[in-house]
């Protein structure tokens, strides 16, 4: 595999983890009556979009470093 489809899948994976275990957690939340279900499930989306950009900017600093 190329360096590309290394990290998309491990992105794949990661992203799927954060999701299950964040929708999950609001699946509770919601089944339990939580006051606002839009902004927690747009909190979440923002959550697990930071987490994405974190491991692609990771990915670019590993990279980046001299041998």
């Amino acid at each position: 595999m190329t360096e590309l489809g290394d990290r998309l899948v491990i992105l794949v994976i990661a992203v799927t983890g954060v999701l299950v275990f964040a929708l999950g957690w609001a699946g509770g939340l919601v089944e339990a009556e939580a006051s606002s279900e839009l902004a927690l499930f747009a909190g979440l989306a923002l959550l697990a979009g930071l987490i994405v950009v974190g491991i692609w900017k990771g990915f670019d600093r590993i990279n980046s470093r001299p041998d």
